[in-house]
């Protein structure tokens, strides 16, 4: 068997790494479905654990992974990359919802589905076992995921599916929405986690590194409470009605998405070790966050975590092949 390496882990490991975390997550949506046929949890509970997606764990995560950040601009170019990547790959899912009639709250999930991938829970575990005892890659992995997904999630993806969940645009509603946005905990976050970075307060205090710990437990909530609100979004989706739109995310989120973002590391001449993060990064399948974010704020969440799981599994096939890619080039 011919064993391709990063580091010292290998391509093998790596599947497996893809494996286990695609499992956990599968397995967290078996359970919350486990919980709503024996009464447990019910749909009326998916506002909830929406909410504490939005305004509990992900602001928590937010402040967190910036707060520690030092903000290097040679290090900002893969972010940069990552944002364009996303912003072509929405155009695209905006164009595939037209071509497939979709009505509003549809096309908005849809969207979110089509540009947001899974970078900072599945991208982040396949990153340390691809690049084992490295702390450079994680770091690559947590500004490209942190500034270069996450900022546009919260400055491009929040408003578009709060303007798409509304039942009637006009002026009125588009402002309603920005003021919305800018004064939800997740732009609050932001705005706190990027002033702290800069003021180099002492890691080893106690009282912070106190705080840090309590927001990590917060943060690190955040993957069972986005499984519950998949679980409980899921609902009995036509297959026929499915198929044409997981066959248009498909080419859009697992095979362009990856490919773009190698194409930009190459154009902008990135060393070996950001390109590979990069294209790891771009290759995560639709983001479980994005299904959260279209539900709660009116876009059909239903259609967005059948998406989610669809590419779940389907990029058991393809994240290997865009590895294999990128370990060959």
């Amino acid at each position: 068997m011919v064993v391709l390496k990063v580091g010292s882990i290998n391509s093998m490991n790596y599947f497996y790494a893809l494996l286990g975390s695609l499992f956990i997550l599968v397995a967290l949506v078996l359970i919350t479905l486990l919980l709503r046929k024996y009464s447990i949890l019910s749909t009326e509970h998916q506002t909830l654990f929406s909410r504490l997606v939005t305004d509990f764990a992900l602001p928590a995560l937010i402040f967190l992974n910036l707060s520690k950040q030092t903000f290097e601009i040679e290090k900002l170019l893969p972010a940069l990359i990552m944002v364009g990547t996303i912003i072509v790959a929405c155009s695209l899912g905006f164009a595939a919802g037209k071509l497939l009639k979709m009505d509003r709250k549809s096309l908005g999930a849809f969207v979110l589905v089509s540009g947001w991938g899974s970078s900072s829970t599945l991208g982040y575990a396949l990153i340390m076992q691809c690049f084992h005892n490295n702390p450079e890659a994680m770091r690559d992995a947590l500004v490209i995921s942190e500034l270069g997904a996450g900022v546009p999630l919260f400055l491009l993806a929040i408003p578009f599916a709060m303007y798409f969940g509304r039942e009637h645009t006009d002026s009125r509603s588009v402002l309603a929405s920005v003021a919305e946005f800018f004064r939800s905990p997740m732009f609050i976050a932001l705005v706190l986690g990027i002033a702290f970075s800069f003021l180099k307060l002492p890691q080893q205090n106690i009282v912070l590194k106190t705080i840090y710990k309590l927001l990590g437990i917060m943060g690190n909530s955040i993957e069972i409470f986005t499984a519950f609100v998949v679980g409980l979004m899921l609902q009995k989706i036509p297959i026929r009605q499915l198929l044409p739109a997981i066959a248009a995310l498909f080419l859009i989120n697992l095979i362009a998405e990856p490919l773009i973002a190698l194409g930009g590391a190459h154009l902008f001449g990135l060393p070996p070790l950001e390109d590979k993060v990069l294209v790891i990064e771009a290759a995560m399948p639709a983001g479980a966050i994005a299904a959260v974010v279209a539900a709660r704020y009116g876009c059909n969440g239903g259609l967005a975590s059948a998406l989610v799981i669809a590419m779940y599994v389907l990029s058991l096939g393809t994240i290997p092949l865009i590895y294999l890619l990128t370990v060959s080039i």
